[in-house]
């Protein structure tokens, strides 16, 4: 799978699951804002780096196979397998049954780091995790061939938005907007009115 575009950062795929119009105006327009719960993540990372200090290894990796690069929170050997984790703040999302399980940004995020870590250890990870602190919770994530057919079709996605002139809407989910760090910068709530949603 090789292309000719510059190379996507895994973050940027974080945003595109999260919302498209994100993921154009960080990627495409180049908007970028650090809000507060971009820090608090920051010192999240920091704060386990020392709490865990020798079980913890952040690989930054960059793929010309994928069109990746990222930085992996952490890399973890359990019984000789290899396994990327992703921690995050928040909590994680629920099934209907009330079961933890990652939301789709985080999923496309970890399984997008797995694949840039086997291609460069080459060995098979079988599973990567993603380990939610509000709620203390590990999700784990099957890296399997469902997985990177989710990853292609994200590539695929995001390169699209990249190739258009055109912002993708506004998201009809209000709460997504909430959390956005764009959010003061481009108003969603005026441009649901403008279009009256």
């Amino acid at each position: 799978m090789t292309n000719s575009h510059a190379v996507l950062r895994v973050m940027s795929l974080h945003a595109l699951q999260y919302c498209e119009r994100l993921f154009y105006l960080e990627e495409v327009e180049e908007m970028r804002v650090a809000d507060a719960r971009v820090y608090a993540g920051r010192r999240l990372h920091v704060e386990i780096e020392r709490d865990e200090e020798g079980d913890w290894h952040t690989m930054e990796l960059e793929s010309s196979a994928w069109g990746l690069r990222g930085k992996v929170d952490c890399l973890r050997k359990r019984d000789g397998v290899l396994i990327p984790y992703e921690h995050k703040r928040g909590r994680s999302a629920r099934s209907v049954e009330g079961t933890p399980q990652t939301w789709p940004s985080d999923r496309i995020q970890i399984i997008a780091y797995a694949a840039l870590v086997a291609e460069h250890t080459g060995q098979l990870i079988p599973e990567a995790r993603v380990r939610y602190h509000a709620d203390n919770v590990t999700v784990r994530v099957p890296i399997d061939e469902r997985a990177f057919a989710d990853l292609r079709r994200a590539i695929d996605r995001a390169r699209e938005l990249q190739a258009t002139v055109e912002r993708p809407p506004i998201t009809m989910n209000e709460r997504l907007c909430a959390k956005c760090s764009l959010a003061p910068v481009f108003l969603p709530e005026e441009a649901r009115m403008a279009r009256g949603d």
